[in-house]
């Protein structure tokens, strides 16, 4: 939904602080080759600042850690429902091709803002990844989605926030939990710590092991004002109470930023949606991001990871051209897929108009020549993960919302 922001990629600050321990690589090293792209890391917002990870820690000895399974899933608030009719009213809709699983957002409970999660104009779910993305498999014996909104218009000074839906219990009614996205602040010196929302598009999401990655188009506040992917550590989540909660805006838990990585050494790479791939054999893990344009062909970029989950050195790896108006992609082995709007109708903006058209699914075979159209998606699609087989896939319009699950050709 990037075409929406009234923000743009401008010129670039300098480069970030630099870190050299622990298997992070040293940003002021990192120069892109010529046709690469480079990104440099950012561990705190200014040398007047503790890094977020230490004001995570600080957060913790003051208020209540918590645990994804023990904690957040244990007695969600909120169950999903049957994905309905396909064709959304106008008739212009249509069943994805090879639909394997879906459903719809919770039609009963309000989130903490009032509001449906399924036809709220304030929130937009934009990123998909699974807890097989993040661990190969379950965490704590569970199968998990975990979707990014972000706040829109009057509700973007409220940041952005992740749904984690367990799908191993009952699967027409999978339960899930709201979690707010903060940037933890504490001051060099203080002994105390806070934190403030995340004001960033939150336009895709990569689950690595303890390491939730968001991608993020260029917000108002530092430091996202340039884009990028930033790293939220699932180790240091906490439970907000009193007044606390009043400043996370009614939710009960909150996520912190640990560290970012910026764009370096000149590059515009719109970092407007984020998956994972698992699947090349002998060779590391990676992060894939790709880009939202209109009307020409955006470019897809890899990053090698560390077996710790942080990039390897900044450097891509590897770079191609997907479509135009492509919401989500995944690299699976030597091919891979899109997700894109047909005609590009998308946003808020076309919500009024139920954006007429059913998406389309991709397939760009060795990722040489132009992709090749493999199937239909639901109407407003959004990023992609892929799980075994099959890729999972979300629709963004208020009420007409899913997140569902598809099977690969074989």
């Amino acid at each position: 939904m990037d075409s929406t922001r009234r923000t743009i990629l401008r010129g670039l600050a300098a480069a970030p602080l630099a870190a050299a321990a622990g298997g992070l690589f040293v940003p002021s090293a990192a120069h892109a080759a010529p046709g690469g792209f480079a990104l440099a890391m950012r561990l705190s917002p200014s040398q007047y600042h503790r890094n977020w990870s230490a004001a995570a820690d600080t957060l913790r000895h003051r208020m209540e850690p918590a645990d994804l399974v023990r904690d957040v899933l244990r007695q969600p608030e909120r169950a999903g429902g049957p994905v309905g009719d396909w064709r959304d009213g106008a008739g212009k809709g249509a069943e994805p091709t090879r639909f394997d699983y879906g459903f719809s957002w919770d039609p009963d409970t309000k989130d903490p803002h009032g509001k449906l999660d399924g036809k709220t104009a304030q929130w937009y779910p934009q990123g998909i990844s699974t807890s097989v993305d993040g661990y190969g498999g379950t965490v704590g014996g569970r199968k998990v989605v975990a979707v990014s909104w972000y706040g829109y218009e009057n509700y973007e000074n409220r940041g952005a926030r992740i749904s984690f839906i367990d799908v191993t219990g009952d699967p027409k009614r999978p339960r899930y939990q709201h979690v707010l996205l903060v940037e933890p602040s504490q001051l060099q010196g203080s002994d105390t710590a806070t934190f403030n929302p995340v004001i960033m598009h939150a336009g895709g999401v990569a689950w690595v092991g303890n390491f939730l990655y968001v991608a993020n188009l260029p917000g108002l506040l530092a430091p996202f004002k340039q884009g990028g992917v930033s790293a939220f550590d699932l180790a240091r989540m906490v439970k907000v109470k009193g007044e606390d909660k009043r400043k996370a805006f009614g939710y009960d838990y909150i996520l912190p930023l640990h560290h970012l990585y910026e764009n370096q050494g000149g590059s515009t790479l719109r970092h407007s949606q984020l998956s994972l791939d698992r699947t090349r054999r002998n060779q590391p893990h990676s992060l894939v991001v790709s880009e939202f344009l209109e009307g020409r062909r955006g470019r897809v970029v890899r990053w090698n990871l560390s077996p710790a989950g942080y990039l390897t050195d900044g450097q891509s790896d590897e770079n191609w051209m997907s479509e135009s108006y492509v919401q989500g992609a995944v690299a699976v082995g030597d091919d891979a897929y899109y997700a894109a709007n047909v005609r590009g109708r998308k946003g808020p903006e076309d919500a009024r108009a139920r954006a007429p058209k059913a998406g389309r699914l991709w397939l760009h075979q060795g990722r040489n020549g132009r992709p090749e159209k493999s199937g239909v998606l639901a109407i407003g699609p959004e990023d992609l993960s892929y799980d075994a087989g099959r890729l999972w896939c979300l629709a963004e319009h208020p009420g007409l919302r899913r997140v569902y699950r598809i099977r690969l050709r074989r």
